[in-house]
């Protein structure tokens, strides 16, 4: 899905990245579907529709398993939607409806229990699965159909992101 800007920044564009710097890093702008973005600089190689960290000084790289499972301690948690190559400049959002890839096979709802990270998906680039082992706040799946929730196995999902941290299990 082709993201769109809202704000009045001139030259945005979602949807691309690159080897040059076009925007102060850390620049937010907002977009369609009600995202908001920062403009980061990939730390390494970031897989389009998996979790990320950016750091303090907006650079960002694939969230690990430590991250989070929890033991991140500084960072903001996004979701890129493109591709970066190592040292490419782009855009993240940290706000919004965007895809998320999701692993294992599990039927997520809008009911407001906690998306649960496990560390079987470290192999995977920490995607999103069913587990116990820790939790992702602030992000929900757009539900679909009178059922209100979808069934994910291994695919590529709309999810609602309201700015994503990291958070623990609640038993």
């Amino acid at each position: 899905m082709p993201y769109y800007t809202t704000s009045s920044l001139i030259g945005v564009d979602f949807n691309t990245v690159g080897d040059t710097q076009l925007f102060a890093l850390g620049t937010r702008a907002h977009g369609s579907s009600g995202t908001e973005w920062t403009y980061c600089r990939a730390n390494g190689v970031i897989t389009a529709f998996k979790a990320v960290i950016i750091n303090g000084t907006h650079t960002a790289g694939m969230a690990s398993a430590g991250d989070l499972l929890g033991t991140v301690t500084a960072g903001r948690l996004g979701w890129a939607q493109t591709t970066f190559a190592t040292s490419e400049y782009g855009w993240i959002p940290i706000n919004g409806v965007v895809y998320v890839m999701m692993t294992g096979s599990v039927t997520l709802t809008v009911s407001g229990v906690p998306m649960a990270i496990g560390a079987s998906a470290v192999s995977t680039g920490m995607t999103i699965q069913s587990s116990a082992s820790g939790t992702v706040q602030g992000i929900t799946p757009y539900a679909y159909g009178s059922g209100g929730g979808q069934t994910a196995t291994a695919t590529i999902m709309q999810c609602i992101l309201s700015w994503p941290r990291i958070g623990t299990p609640h038993n």
